[in-house]
């Protein structure tokens, strides 16, 4: 997420993903009490999924502000520009857009295969492969389902379930957009950001806080400066496991509760549960968003008296 003001806060997307819910579910919502347009998910948003109605009109100019570069290369030796052909006419009339679901689109049925997906970010995707125990392809396809340009497979021969495991993905035309790490329910996928190509505005104007801009757009879009690395593996013990006799493991040395104390820890796990059953909720703890579940807990706490 690159708003610097938290004006932006997801959606469902694991459910929609997974098409336990359509898409009439928003998948990003928009608090604009907060929005301080200052015009950075406009400008990095890789599908131009952004629309900003400004009032009074032209009062910003996104020419006047840096960008990220384009999503694509063209071969202008063979690029033909065919008026008759469906694909030629798509590509000139995008190419001035952010929309790589398009772009793949036409790498794929382009004529003389002069285009090419090209990210302006550098990145890379991690895969908990200790953990995909939890992965269930064939019932949840989240991340297969929501990649734009097609990047997660299952693989299907043995040689390739021993070399990649459950999921596999192909980098070659990943644009490090972070979909399938906000789409995966149990967490497996972490995608890293280590560099992106910035583009000067298209209107020159002596603005001292382009600079200032240019370094933030790097910022927010990068966590750190990484090297290229394996996909996490997570150490296992070493030392044998031991086994305790039924001698060591008697109930009588362990602490029973009382039926009172049973009582009130079934309440409070019905609670928990009944919070932990709203996505929202679920999505606060993941981003970590203590303020917001405080005051959901103090909302639920006076409705109860």
């Amino acid at each position: 997420m690159v708003c610097p003001v938290d004006a932006i806060e997801f959606g469902p997307i694991p459910e929609i993903a997974q098409n336990i819910l359509d898409d009439s579910n928003p998948k990003l919502l928009i608090a604009h009490e907060k929005c301080c347009y200052c015009m950075l998910c406009v400008i990095v948003c890789p599908n131009d999924a952004f629309l900003v109605d400004i009032k009074p009109e032209e009062l910003i100019d996104l020419n006047k502000f840096p960008s990220i570069n384009k999503f694509y290369e063209i071969d202008n030796t063979k690029c033909i520009e065919d008026s008759k052909n469906e694909t030629c006419q798509l590509c000139l009339k995008v190419r001035d857009q952010h929309h790589y679901e398009v772009f793949y689109k036409i790498q794929k049925d382009c004529p003389k295969q002069c285009f090419y997906i090209n990210s302006p970010i550098r990145g890379e995707i991690i895969i908990k492969k200790n953990m995909l125990y939890k992965c269930s392809p064939e019932n949840c396809k989240a991340c297969i389902n929501i990649c734009p340009t097609e990047c997660f497979f299952i693989p299907e021969n043995a040689e390739d379930v021993m070399k990649y495991g459950k999921i596999a993905v192909k980098e070659d035309d990943c644009i490090y957009c972070s979909a399938c790490e906000n789409a995966c329910p149990d967490s497996l996928i972490i995608v890293k950001r280590f560099d992106i190509e910035i583009e000067d505005p298209k209107v020159k104007e002596n603005f001292s806080w382009i600079q200032g801009w240019r370094r933030n757009i790097k910022r927010i879009l990068r966590e750190k400066l990484l090297v290229k690395k394996e996909q996490m593996q997570i150490p296992l013990p070493e030392e044998e496991l031991t086994i305790l006799s039924e001698e060591d493991y008697s109930l009588e040395k362990i602490p029973q509760l009382s039926e009172a104390d049973k009582k009130i820890f079934r309440k409070l796990n019905n609670r928990v549960q009944s919070l932990l059953s709203k996505s929202k909720i679920r999505y606060w703890i993941k981003d970590r968003k203590i303020d917001k579940i405080k005051q959901e807990l103090k909302k639920r706490k006076k409705n109860v008296e």
